[in-house]
């Protein structure tokens, strides 16, 4: 699959699959997305495994927010 032929369903269906429970994906502007998850264990290891888990799915110059209660990280627009 082309991640540049993905739109915002499909890529929510196929981060359902490798995100862990509790943590939900939403577009916060036309070129961010935000993943809200339980707690700051499960942030951190989505924002660990962001390289090779979601990265591939995004299209350039998108960016990636990954939220807990007490975490914050954002990646760069990707190249």
């Amino acid at each position: 699959m082309n991640p540049h032929k993905l739109n915002q369903d499909t890529l929510e269906l196929l981060l359902s699959f490798v995100l862990p429970a509790g943590c939900h994906l939403s577009m916060v502007s036309g070129s961010t997305y935000r993943i809200n998850c339980p707690n700051y264990d499960v942030a951190h290891k989505v924002w660990e495994n962001r390289v090779n888990c979601i990265c591939p799915l995004l299209d350039s110059g998108e960016v990636l927010e990954v939220v807990a209660s007490d975490y914050y990280a954002r990646s760069y627009p990707k190249v």
